[in-house]
């Protein structure tokens, strides 16, 4: 009897989740789903022979003891993009020479999420994974399981793998950050950001409470009642099955079809509650995908159209200037708010005074602006009017805005500086820079938890981090003890950074985070470091006599060395753990742009450097290769130019021995 009643209440709460989560059509209360769920669970503990995998109760688990590497069953390819309908056509000539004219096509929105893989065995979910390099991704099941838009058990007792896409709606996300900026936790950049942090919690119900969901785009059939004989049908059957399939595709005769669909959604793509930065356009012919077959990297029969970044005017209300961790003055933009890419945006970046002068801006202008890769705004020219030449030349401050100290250009640099060393702001950048992810990468700490230590008097140089108590956190507004825990635990971490992040967090003057690297694989350790001079360091490849100085002037200043003593006693690592070399790159210079999908940007340079290869943040005539992944920047643009040889991710996987 309680089987039968367990059988019941396991395929009603699975088919009421269906509606609710997946056709957003709730058939009961919330009130009516939570007392079937707590019979179904109360009934399992007590009879936990009955309890089935594909039972509601098993979605939220415990703690993961890690993430393992898997091997995909079945090959995961990147997609090749287009930037404009020339190039869309094109693409659809070859299509055409291949398979015949008037090729139908499925046009579908590129989910800016992250990639996964899942496989059902006789319609139950047995096993999930990360997309990684295409080849191996990282088994996360249980964390995927928490997602109520991924069914446990299917409509259909097939043997299947689908492809999907997990995301974070926008509205979650802004709800997010929110409670963490209360909590005094770490803010994630973007949704997308935050979809891949909650995916790979150890503790699968903080995965949980993080309101992901997923619309899945392909499926690879082993056994079904049906087998789709194209894309269309195929998106049909993966409904029928149960999945979250996204709502906006279109069946197009032709290649003037999707270019009507790119154009229609170029602008829609705004008013949606998730992020989308293109529409994927694939033949919708299976026989045909199977005629055309793969490049190395990407099947033929699909591209991404990539939708290209908003641009738009307002008004320049004002010009606000900011003082940085070195005392560089940087002028931002105040402007009419207007709604760009998805978001308002009222601030922008204006670079420095010298393009001030060279766009000959001036505060009243119509201006233009656009998001460099969809993110940072920028103001990129003035829209000629009559008005523009009424209004008076921007005037450059001579007043630093914090502490009222004189400003002063530096020999052969474009920024004005603060003259002040104990101006305030300059202080707290340096603050900020010191717990951030390319420094010494503090979480829990941001800039509101750093002007309440500032103000509080707890902290006014780096080292006082390391003097904090559990009883100083707690003073923080809005910091209970797990939140003041948190911030404790993640300084006390912090200890153990390389040597090399270390001297990145330093702010030494023309040193950064590549900088820092360079100079650390040839001095690992503190005591090498503050030995050299100035003529060893500016040996090092990469390293000019002006960065050599300043290098070897930080190290000589008897106040910095003082410093440097304090944070040894307090427990910080100066040496780096050298990591053994090999030399297949020996010699050769690589510069990154855009985002790959398998790896950031900082583990795609750590594996360079471990080749002996060199890493640089801008191309020359002196680079080797420029690594290209999603929307590069204008670093394509000049590797073209230049001849450069330009590889793509599969690519650089191969020549790094990882494909």
């Amino acid at each position: 009897m309680q089987n039968n009643r367990v059988k019941f209440l396991r395929d009603e709460l699975n088919k009421l989740g269906y509606y609710y989560y997946v056709l957003d059509n709730p058939l009961v209360s919330d009130y009516e789903y939570d007392k079937l769920y707590s019979e179904l669970r109360e009934l399992e503990e007590k009879n936990p022979e009955l309890i089935t995998p594909d039972s509601p109760t098993q979605r939220v688990g415990g703690i993961n003891s890690g993430f393992y590497e898997i091997k995909h069953k079945y090959r995961l390819y990147s997609l090749d993009n287009t930037y404009n309908y020339e190039e869309l056509r094109k693409w659809y000539e070859r299509i055409e020479k291949e398979c015949g004219n008037n090729i139908k096509l499925v046009c579908e929105l590129k989910i800016d999420g992250l990639a996964v893989a899942l496989a059902y065995k006789d319609g139950i979910f047995v096993k999930g994974a990360t997309r990684g390099n295409g080849i191996v991704g990282e088994e996360i099941t249980q964390n995927l399981k928490t997602i109520k838009a991924i069914p446990l058990k299917l409509f259909e007792n097939a043997d299947v793998e689908v492809r999907g896409e997990i995301y974070m709606p926008k509205t979650s996300f802004e709800k997010l950050n929110d409670e963490n900026l209360t909590k005094g936790e770490k803010l994630f950049a973007n949704p997308r950001n935050a979809a891949a942090g909650s995916l790979r919690q150890l503790d699968s119900t903080i995965t949980a409470k993080r309101d992901l969901s997923m619309f899945t785009y392909t499926a690879i059939i082993e056994r079904a009642q049906e087998i789709p004989t194209t894309h269309w049908e195929s998106l049909q059957y993966i409904k029928k099955l149960g999945f979250k399939t996204n709502p906006n595709i279109r069946l197009v005769d032709n290649i003037d079809g999707a270019i009507d669909f790119c154009k229609e959604w170029e602008t829609k793509r705004f008013d949606l509650d998730y992020a989308t930065d293109g529409v994927v356009i694939k033949v919708d012919s299976i026989a045909c995908q199977k005629e055309l077959g793969f490049t190395a990297r990407a099947p033929k029969w699909a591209t991404a159209f990539k939708f290209p970044p908003e641009e738009i005017s307002t008004k320049l209300l004002d010009i606000e200037i900011g003082v940085g961790k070195t005392g560089a003055i940087t002028p931002v933009a105040i402007l009419e708010p207007v709604l760009l890419a998805g978001s308002t945006v009222s601030r922008a970046s204006l670079h420095n005074f010298d393009e001030i002068k060279r766009l000959d801006i001036r505060i009243g202008d119509r201006v233009l602006i656009k998001k460099a890769a969809e993110i940072i705004p920028k103001v990129i020219k003035v829209v000629e009017t009559p008005e523009h030449e009424k209004l008076p030349h921007y005037t450059l401050p001579t007043k630093c805005p914090e502490c009222d100290s004189n400003l002063e250009f530096r020999e052969g640099e474009v920024n004005l500086y603060c003259t002040n060393e104990k101006c305030p702001s300059v202080i707290k950048a340096k603050l900020e820079y010191w717990v951030s992810k390319e420094a010494m990468d503090i979480d829990f700490i941001g800039p509101s938890a750093i002007e309440q230590l500032y103000s509080l008097g707890l902290v006014e140089s780096p080292l006082d981090f390391y003097k904090l108590k559990m009883e100083d956190l707690l003073k923080l507004d809005l910091v209970k003890e797990k939140s003041a825990q948190n911030m404790y635990n993640s300084i006390q971490e912090s200890k153990k950074r390389p040597f090399s992040r270390f001297v990145t967090a330093l702010s030494i003057r023309h040193v950064g985070k590549e900088t820092a690297d360079i100079i650390v694989s040839e001095y690992p350790s503190l005591k090498l470091l503050s030995s050299a001079s100035v003529e060893d360091l500016s040996k090092i490849d990469g390293i000019g006599d002006k960065i050599a100085r300043s290098v070897y002037e930080y190290f000589q200043n008897s106040e910095n060395q003082k410093m440097l003593r304090q944070f040894e006693n307090l427990g910080l690592i100066f040496e780096n753990n050298v990591t053994q070399k090999t030399k297949e790159l020996d010699g050769k210079t690589f510069v990154l742009t855009g985002t790959l999908s398998s790896m950031t940007r900082d583990e795609a340079g750590d594996r360079i450097k471990q080749r002996g290869g060199r890493l640089s943040s801008s191309v020359s005539k002196k680079t080797s290769y420029l690594v290209v992944g999603d929307n590069p920047g204008s670093k394509l643009d000049k590797a073209q130019n230049l001849g450069v040889i330009i590889l793509n991710e599969e690519d650089f996987l191969r020549m790094i021995n990882e494909v």
